[in-house]
């Protein structure tokens, strides 16, 4: 018994390997969370640091410290002649389906969370002359999963159990430069490059016959694109911008391990495959306004495109693509910034007040899926020093899994 069931769990791994490289497991409509979909929302762009987020992300025409070369490079031209910004965040989002969870295999049959801090920004700008140049390094996506895993027993004894963990970051380094054209309007272009990495394992233990599965995928990714801006300043109160982020394919050298291990007759039986994968990303192209009420107050509201049904997949050197039912979509920020100043011990102390609304759909068809944000932050501005602290919160409509996500981001900069 022991033997046939070895032999069939060979001929199982094997014929999984050679028709399905990279997966090892059927899978329904997994909706938002594809495998190489981004932690929380597919519509990345830029950096958004604490004042951004608090404006319902809005960044295209409010130069509030050097993030901005991710998104409108052209506002580098209206910072300080010297800036230096760092940026944390806790993000935090649930999950329904994803991989093999709640798809076939593991069931949990309710929302997994999962929460993400580190350091996601770093960077710097500064003016030669008429010139302003930026460099910078930004973790822009995570593809984190919960994990999650399932053990039975039978008559007392455990009898199988499955794990199921995934994690990835995406990295982007950017190099800009800006100047003013002309009274009233600037223009900026950056350079980028992205790299990072993914792995997912699944593991499988049949305890009764001490036998292992393990499936390992991983990707080591590596792209290129550019980005740019334009900023005019119509009047003293009005501003409208244009950005874009050029399409590119982001690239990853995949490898793919299939293990079966059996201690007990010492049999380890490995499958190993390498091949060349390509995400095709979407153009991205965005408009923005923003209005100065009064010195102390103002508004801003920010439109991008992202050009989805573009989007496409090359899997480990297969000639079709891998299907992606996308659309594109169009995600709309607008927020409001008050500016309250207080004297304390003699030193004036700018204290900026602010709060947004932003609506983010999601890009495919079907199921239908977009999240309603609200935001609101704060921040202590003294002479040359800003430390800004910014929150989103919001729910997802349209899946049924009720999915929702939050973001919260303390960023300090530095002017000189």
């Amino acid at each position: 018994m022991r033997n046939h069931r070895f032999l069939f769990s060979f001929l199982l791994v094997l014929s999984i390997h050679i028709f399905f490289p990279g997966t090892s497991w059927p899978q329904m409509t997994l909706g938002q969370y594809e495998d190489e979909a981004p932690f929380r929302t597919w519509n990345s762009f830029g950096i958004a640091t604490a004042s951004s987020l608090a404006l319902g992300e809005t960044q295209f025409t409010i130069a509030a410290d050097c993030s901005v070369a991710l998104s409108n490079p052209a506002l580098l031209s209206h910072l300080p002649r010297i800036t230096f910004t760092l940026s944390s965040s806790l993000n935090s989002a649930s999950f329904y389906k994803y991989s093999i969870v709640n798809t076939g295999v593991l069931f949990t049959g309710e929302n997994l969370s999962s929460e993400l801090f580190g350091l996601d920004f770093a960077g710097a700008s500064f003016r030669v002359k008429n010139w302003t140049l930026a460099l910078s390094m930004a973790l822009v996506e995570s593809y984190h999963r919960p994990k999650a895993g399932y053990s039975s027993t039978y008559g007392g004894y455990l009898y199988e159990s499955i794990y199921f963990e995934q994690e990835g970051v995406l990295k982007n380094i950017n190099f800009s430069i800006a100047r003013e054209i002309f009274n009233g309007l600037s223009a900026g272009f950056g350079l980028n490059y992205v790299y990072g990495r993914f792995e997912k394992t699944v593991t499988d233990i049949d305890h009764a016959y001490n036998i292992t599965i393990t499936d390992i995928l991983s990707h080591e990714f590596k792209g290129f694109f550019l980005n740019g801006g334009l900023l005019w300043n119509l009047t003293e109160k009005i501003a409208i911008a244009a950005v874009f982020r050029t399409p590119f394919v982001k690239k990853s050298d995949g490898k793919s391990l299939k293990r079966t291990y059996l201690p007990d007759t010492d049999t380890d039986i490995k499958i190993e495959v390498s091949g060349r994968s390509e995400y095709k990303q979407p153009l991205v192209v965005g408009l923005g306004v923003s209005y100065q009420i009064s010195p102390e107050l103002k508004v801003s509201s920010d439109l991008i495109f992202y050009n989805w049904s573009k989007y496409s997949i090359i899997y480990f050197g297969q000639e079709n693509e891998l299907p992606r039912n996308f659309k594109d979509t169009i995600k709309i920020g607008a927020g409001i910034e008050q500016m309250v100043s207080v004297d304390i011990f003699g030193q004036k102390i700018s204290i900026p007040l602010r709060a947004g609304l932003s609506y983010d759909p999601q890009p495919m068809k079907k199921p239908g899926s977009s999240y309603f944000y609200y935001s609101l932050g704060t921040g202590f501005h003294w002479e040359k020093f800003h430390l800004d602290a910014g929150l989103l919160f919001g729910q997802e409509k349209g899946s049924g899994d009720s999915l929702s996500g939050r973001k919260a981001v303390l960023s300090l900069t530095l002017e000189l």
